[in-house]
């Protein structure tokens, strides 16, 4: 479908079309809003909090930044559908290429940030070398920065960036299907590396939780000699294996809109997949929020030093109870048991 002045547009659609495309406008851009607000969140919790600063929850801030630029992108996409006919964009092709390089570059980024966080927890759980992480982040930041930039320059510099018609429905600026191989090319800027990943990543997070559910069958005798510190870590890293989990969830809709249109394109460009394409738009600008509400508001250590931070009350209180108890004899080996336990 065409991007065009949105009144015109309207006027030449039915009114259930039409009703779509509000639909599918109005919540990719909550969600985008939303997604950017949750990424900035996770970013400002680990610069705040040293406390929080464990290595995998860095490549949860790397994935949220290139989540961020994924927002970002898509709303320079319903700018586009909007008001591509008005005199501020006036159907600029220079604003239609750079929104779609960014998306091109920012999705196959936080791809294989998402690959990388699961190939790490692999590396950190399994096989138990954490120092393997940090050894290898030159060339994590490679993969995930410099391969994405590459391919998007790729795409600019073959000029195959424009118009996404494939479909007929509400869309925006991606690969021009009038170019030579356009299959190809929506393959190499976005779409194989996004199946790649979630062929991986589910493979990484299986073997991830078969291993994890293989521990709760160890003794309890082996799980208490395990000193503390490393047992909050691995509780870290248990809640953050959910990371690939939300990413194929989310980008799963993406996906199947693309292969039909691929492969059943009548039925994709018919209305009878019209509620295909809101779940896209969600889900493809969603994992930023998706990843602030697991990994920040749903954490309890993160909501902890929240609370405590911007309560400070909280935290005086806290002081007194600990200091009336150690006043009292009998109570001084419990005080020193729930100290270390908030630790």
């Amino acid at each position: 479908m065409k991007t065009g002045n949105w009144s015109l547009q309207l006027q030449n659609k039915t009114s259930g079309s039409a009703d779509d495309d509000n639909v599918y406008v109005i919540l990719t851009a909550m969600m985008c809003l939303l997604s950017v607000l949750g990424c900035i969140a996770i970013v400002v919790v680990y610069l705040a909090f040293q406390r929080l600063r464990t290595p995998t929850r860095k490549l949860l801030v790397y994935l949220s930044v290139a989540d961020l630029l994924t927002a970002i992108g898509n709303l320079l996409g319903i700018v586009w559908f909007i008001f591509s006919d008005s005199v501020l964009i006036h159907r600029s092709m220079g604003y239609c290429k750079f929104h779609a390089a960014l998306t091109v570059f920012s999705s196959i980024s936080s791809f294989m940030w998402t690959l990388t966080m699961g190939l790490c927890l692999y590396l950190c759980i399994v096989k138990n070398k954490p120092k393997a992480v940090e050894s290898h982040m030159v060339y994590f930041h490679l993969a995930c920065w410099v391969f994405p930039a590459i391919i998007a320059s790729v795409a600019l510099g073959f000029d195959v960036l424009g118009y996404d018609q494939s479909l007929d429905q509400a869309t925006w600026c991606w690969i021009d299907p009038r170019v030579p191989h356009a299959l190809f090319w929506q393959f190499f800027t976005g779409k194989a590396w996004e199946i790649i990943s979630c062929v991986l990543t589910t493979a990484l997070y299986a073997r991830l939780k078969i291993f994890l559910l293989k521990q709760k069958d160890k003794s309890k005798e082996i799980v208490q000699q395990r000193r503390k510190k490393q047992h909050v870590i691995n509780e870290a890293n248990r809640k953050l294996t959910f990371v690939p989990l939300v990413f194929i969830i989310l980008r799963f809709w993406g996906t199947l809109r693309f292969l039909l249109g691929v492969f059943a394109h009548d039925y994709a460009s018919s209305s009878d997949s019209a509620w295909l394409a809101p779940l896209q738009g969600i889900g493809d600008s969603a994992q930023g929020f998706a990843n602030f509400v697991l990994y920040c508001f749903f954490t309890e250590r993160v909501r902890n030093q929240l609370r405590l931070t911007l309560c400070p009350c909280i935290l005086r209180e806290r002081r007194v109870s600990n200091e009336q108890r150690a006043s009292e004899p009998s109570n001084t080996n419990s005080n020193t048991n729930n100290t270390a336990d908030d630790g």
